[in-house]
Order: structure tokens, then C-alpha cells, then sequence
């Protein structure tokens, strides 16, 4: 069975994340079937028509109302997305993700029974307005932890903010300094570098052949962990990860940043991430195991 990516585009309103899409798709869609997934609050799904307006091949589950991030309905969306999966068989799926989501709840919901060997959660590109970028993160928490959580962040409509750029990279790379920074207007990018899907696989194996059962794990905890039962954690995954990133809070009251490529993992203390532990782990793990009530009980001992 072939494990379909979805990369996860995030961003608050009007950071240029369908603008985003219309150029990603004009750039791939000729070469691979792409699925794409929009998240709106509105009961007109304006950017799917936006989309339409395109040359591209791709075909599109609308999700409205933020369906996605409703627990009450999050059944009916992981069962419409298991639906479509199987009906088009995508080569990849791209989320457009409402301007006020979790990334990382997307990950927990790839780990539904229904989802979590039918795709997992590639990559998170992050799309921030800065000419208004001062403005909203003052206002809004989410903005920062979608930074946060990125793989790369796009910071968009820079003729408009000529002024305030470099404050706004600075601030950027202050909430996150893992990320690739992409300066642009219009929500452009010079795609030649961007992540393959495939990119933590052996190069000299065609991504058609080699690539394995994956699956998206998601560890969220308000509690604290000591340094020598996180290491008993890593352990205990590290024969069936493949990459995983993200923050963890030690007892010692360090935060530090995970990131890891198959069983080599470093941290790397960080001093602007003020939220719970939340990490991902891609990779193929057995399902008898619960990484969750694992992690919590090496906090709790």
C-alpha cells in the first residue's frame, strides 16, 4: 500500500495562501495528480472557484465550516478524506488550512484508524503578510505557533512592507530559527529547492519503489519530562522513525527543539517557545504500541 504525503498550508486571512496554491499547482500539477483540501468558515467556498479559474489538473474536497478542526465532525471529514483517497488516488494532497488552525491537530487526525496508513503529514509551509504581520501577531497566539511549527515560512507581500521586513524576518526567525525563510511578493517561490517528498529516502531509490508504510504520530502533553526518560522515549521510536521535529519541555524548565532523521535525534535549547510539549514523528510504527500514554507516564515517573 502507498502512503500518499499531504503538505499542510497555513497562514492567517489574506496572507496569500490560495494565491500560494495557484502557483504550486502551475508548477506540479502537470507532473503528478494532486489532491487539494480547503478549510473555510464560509458556506461559499470562494477560493475553490479562485482555483478553478486555472489550467491545472487537481480535484478538490471542499470542507466548510472548519469541519477539519470540529471535533463533533471531524468523523464525517476523516471518512469524506478516506473517500477521496481511495476515488482519485492522489500522487500528493495539500491541505489549505483555515487561517485560525492547529497544524499540529491535523497531524492527530492523520492517526484515526481510517487515515493513518492511507497518508501522513509531509510538510508545513506557513505563509505570513508582512506588511500586517505586527498587527496580528500581537493579536493572535495561533499566528506564532504556526511559525512555529513550519517546515518553511514564506513571508509574502514584501513590496508592500519595504519599511517593516526586516523586523518581521527577525521576529520570524526569533519564533522559529529551524525554518527555511522565503522572501517574496505574490506568494512566489523558486520551487527548484523545495522539499521532495521523498527527500528523507535513499537518493539512489525511486520514490514510486521505495516508499514505505508511513504513518504521522502526534505527541501533545502539558506535563514535563526529564532528560533521561526522554532519551527512554527516543529509544523506544527510533527504529521506526524516519523525521520528526518539534518542543518539548524538560523538568529542568529548558525548552528545547527535537529534530531527527531515522534514529539520530538532537535538541537544541530554545527560548521563544512558551506553549506545551507538542512534537510529530513520521515514520512506520507498530500499532499495538501507544506513544501517547507512553510519553505521559515517562513524565509522571
Amino acid at each position: 500500500m502507498v502512503v500518499i504525503p499531504m503538505q499542510l498550508v497555513t497562514g492567517f486571512l489574506g496572507s496569500g495562501k490560495t494565491t500560494f496554491l495557484k502557483n504550486y499547482l502551475e508548477e506540479f500539477s502537470a507532473g503528478r495528480k494532486i489532491g487539494i483540501i480547503q478549510n473555510e468558515f464560509s458556506e461559499v467556498n470562494v477560493d475553490s472557484h479562485e482555483l478553478r479559474k486555472g489550467n491545472a489538473d487537481f480535484q478538490i474536497l471542499e470542507v466548510n465550516n472548519g469541519s477539519v478542526f470540529c471535533v463533533c465532525l471531524l468523523g464525517s471529514f476523516m471518512d469524506s478524506l478516506a473517500a477521496f483517497i481511495d476515488q482519485y488516488q492522489p500522487d500528493e494532497l495539500i491541505l489549505e488550512a483555515s487561517g485560525m488552525s492547529d497544524p499540529l491537530s491535523i497531524g492527530q487526525i492523520l492517526q484515526s484508524p481510517i487515515l493513518k496508513d492511507k497518508v501522513y503529514l509531509d510538510h508545513v509551509w506557513c505563509l505570513v503578510d508582512a506588511l500586517n504581520f505586527e498587527k496580528i501577531s500581537r493579536l493572535q497566539i495561533r499566528v506564532n505557533h504556526q511559525i512555529r511549527i513550519a517546515d518553511t515560512i514564506i513571508v509574502n507581500k514584501t513590496d508592500l512592507a519595504e519599511n517593516k521586513n526586516d523586523a518581521v524576518i527577525q521576529r520570524i526567525k526569533y519564533l522559529n530559527p529551524f525554518a527555511a525563510v522565503m522572501i517574496t511578493s505574490f506568494a512566489r517561490i523558486d520551487f527548484t529547492e523545495r522539499k521532495s517528498v521523498m527527500k528523507f529516502f535513499p537518493s539512489g531509490e525511486k520514490a514510486e519503489n521505495s516508499r514505505p508504510d508511513l504513518q504521522s504520530m502526534v505527541i501533545k502533553s502539558n506535563r514535563k519530562i526529564c532528560p533521561e526518560k526522554l532519551d527512554e522515549f527516543l529509544k523506544v521510536i527510533h527504529s521506526g522513525c524516519i523525521r520528526s521535529k518539534g518542543y518539548i519541555n524538560l523538568s529542568s524548565g529548558v525548552k528545547v527543539f527535537l529534530q531527527g532523521s531515522y534514529d539520530l535525534f538532537t535538541l537544541q535549547e530554545v527560548e521563544a517557545f512558551a506553549a506545551p510539549t507538542e512534537f510529530i514523528v513520521i515514520g512506520n510504527f507498530s500499532g499495538e504500541q501507544n506513544h501517547q500514554k507512553l510519553f505521559e507516564n515517562l513524565c509522571a515517573s
